[in-house]
């Protein structure tokens, strides 16, 4: 007996490619928070999904996310640089997989999942119904316009795993070319999106990463990298949107400037940063939750 999905999909030829997903069941509308849109992907993207949505659910007046847009990487029409990212590291069965979970973190909390191409009308009308605030990207394979990145009024901020500050990891491989400049460990940077991929001014920079096994050598597969350096990803998002909000408060609707994560993150969670790679694919590094997360 086939089990009825959570939600509709509404397939529309002005997408381009994928759909939007939309909840049987949507979150109820609502006029406090910070109105704020993901673009995020894979399993990094789903972590700061995931950590928003529960910051959301402990403070419902304080944050609203009204909107997640995805990678599809089973459209074959789909632009995301499928051959050159991340994805290609996983077998279709698995991207099914990422894919899927991603859109049912979204549609279990009520929000919305689009999956096509954003550079579009069509497209560019939903995202002015969202009316974001703000805008946090995370393993997103699109480019985006000056209509998306300068529509919210409180900043665009895109989450990178690469050495951005030393010129390093911009682009489709930030993985490879830590490996390829021999780097030994790596930060996950946040910085704000502008019309060049990577090199808008930088908003905060996580503590070194450790990216080497205990001997020193890099570990067998690249995933391991992504997973290491992306760990930390919700919490940061979780850094970055705690910011907003405070500014949101004061009466003003100013962008954030500058994170010092090397000031705010607390020791237990450096000393996991710090902690040696494995080559155990299962591990994924979990990171103890940001403090605002933590149940009173």
């Amino acid at each position: 007996m086939s089990q009825h999905k959570p939600y509709t999909i509404i397939n529309n030829n002005e997408s381009l490619w994928g759909s939007m997903y939309v909840p049987l069941y949507p979150k109820p509308k609502k006029n406090q928070g910070l109105r704020t849109v993901l673009f995020v992907s894979c399993e990094c993207g789903a972590l700061m999904l995931r950590d928003l949505i529960a910051f959301e659910t402990k403070y419902p007046d304080l944050l609203n996310i009204v909107g997640v847009v995805t990678d599809d990487p089973l459209d074959p029409k789909a632009r995301i640089s499928l051959k050159k990212r991340i994805w290609s590291q996983f077998s279709v069965e698995k991207r099914a997989e990422l894919f899927q979970n991603l859109i049912n973190t979204s549609i279990n909390d009520g929000i919305s999942c689009y999956s096509g191409a954003v550079k579009t009308d069509y497209f560019r009308k939903i995202f002015q119904e969202w009316n974001p605030e703000a805008l946090l990207m995370f393993c997103y394979g699109q480019k985006i316009d000056v209509a998306i990145y300068e529509f919210p009024i409180m900043g665009a901020y895109n989450f990178h795993p690469s050495d951005l500050p030393k010129k390093i990891g911009a682009g489709t491989q930030p993985f490879q070319n830590a490996i390829q400049n021999g780097l030994k460990s790596s930060p996950m940077v946040i910085h704000k999106v502008t019309e060049l991929i990577d090199v808008g001014p930088i908003v905060g920079v996580s503590p070194q990463i450790n990216i080497c096994l205990e001997d020193g050598s890099y570990p067998s597969s690249i995933l391991t990298l992504l997973d290491k350096i992306t760990s930390v990803g919700g919490w940061m998002g979780v850094a970055l949107v705690a910011e907003l909000i405070k500014i949101k408060e004061s009466g003003s609707n100013s962008q954030v400037n500058n994170i010092d994560f090397e000031e705010i993150m607390p020791v237990d969670l450096k000393q996991k940063l710090y902690s040696p790679a494995v080559n155990d694919l299962n591990e994924k590094y979990e990171v103890p939750l940001h403090p605002m997360l933590h149940k009173k």
